[in-house]
This record gives structure tokens, sequence and C-alpha cells, in this order.
């Protein structure tokens, strides 16, 4: 085989790779496309959901602040007044508990558990409203009695991350459509 010859060869073989490479990436993009799958941020909520106003929240708190920025990102808000709202989310409590789950032998604590937990419901523009629901995530993380500051803002840093979890969670509850056969009139218990 000359030069030439092999030359030849091997800008075939690379035109075959690009081709090849070219068919996979467009076939990924028809599976995909055809999934559901949706780029970050394009989600879509229900008609009834696009302005809403939350109460028993800090504006200042990780729930609130991740909760704006996931609304902002479906093109819908969070409004102040609850007369231009189109449904209500009604916070009825919000906590973070620190508890030992690690304990040595000399009762030293090792390690904590983090729990952040939030009931909710939300009520709807006729006067009506979900039964309440739960959210709790939690998190553990080691405890060195002998670095305290690295210790406390490891303990910063994961109230963060859940209570941005909680808030992302919170708002794909919102996503799921209401069961009417379980909303709660209004006036009535639940």
């Amino acid at each position: 085989m000359t030069t030439r010859d092999m030359a030849g060869a091997r800008q075939g073989v690379r035109a075959f790779s690009f081709w090849l490479a070219m068919a996979v990436v467009l076939g990924l993009g028809g599976v995909t496309a055809g999934c559901g799958y949706h780029l970050r941020g394009m989600t879509d909520l229900a008609p009834g959901f696009e302005r809403v106003h939350v109460s028993g929240l800090s504006r200042s708190g990780e729930v609130y602040r991740t909760l704006a920025q996931q609304f902002a990102n479906a093109n819908a808000q969070l409004v102040d007044d609850v007369g231009s709202a189109s449904a209500q989310l009604v916070v009825e409590d919000e906590s973070v508990e620190q508890r030992a789950s690690v304990v040595d032998p000399t009762a030293d604590v090792r390690q904590y558990e983090l729990r952040h937990e939030l009931s909710y419901h939300i009520e709807l523009p006729d006067g009506s409203r979900t039964p309440t629901r739960r959210i709790s995530q939690a998190r553990n993380y080691n405890y060195d009695p002998t670095g305290v500051l690295a210790s406390s803002s490891n303990e910063a840093q994961i109230r963060r991350e859940l209570g941005e979890l909680v808030g992302e969670l919170l708002f794909y509850r919102l996503l799921a459509p209401v069961d009417p056969e379980t909303l709660i009139a209004p006036g009535e218990g639940g």
C-alpha cells in the first residue's frame, strides 16, 4: 500500500468517524426530545400557580429564596399581596432540629443529625385547600470538639443546603396536579 493510499484510507476513516459521531448525537437528541426531558429552569407550572403568595416563611430564609428562584425560572412569581395571588402557599410549621447521632464511649458527641421539616397546605381562590403535607430532609455531619470553628462552619453550610433542598422539594410538590377529591371545602377542618 502506498503512502497516498494510506492517507486516503485515514481520511475515509476520519469522515466515517465524523458521520458516526453526528448520527449518535442526533439520535440522542431525538431520544431526549421525545422523553419529556426539559432543560433546567424550563418548568411549566399549572395556570393556578402563576402568582403565589407565601405565608409562614421568612423572606430571608433559604427555603423562601429557593422558592422565589424556582418560580422566576418557571416564569411565575411569588407575590406580596394575597389579593393578587392565584393561590396561597401556607407554611404551617417549619423547624430545624439538631440531635446527636453518634456518641463515642466517653460520651462525647462525634456526629450530629440536622433535620429540616416543613408542613404546609395550599389555599385555592375558591376557598378550598389541600390537606396538610410534610416535607422532611436530614443530613449527618461529623463534630470535632477540637475544631469547633470548622464544625460550626460545616453545620451552617448543611443548614443552608437543607433549606435549599426543602425549597426545591416544595416547589416540585407544587408542580404535582391537585387532586380535586382530596380538597377540603371552605370552613371544614383539616
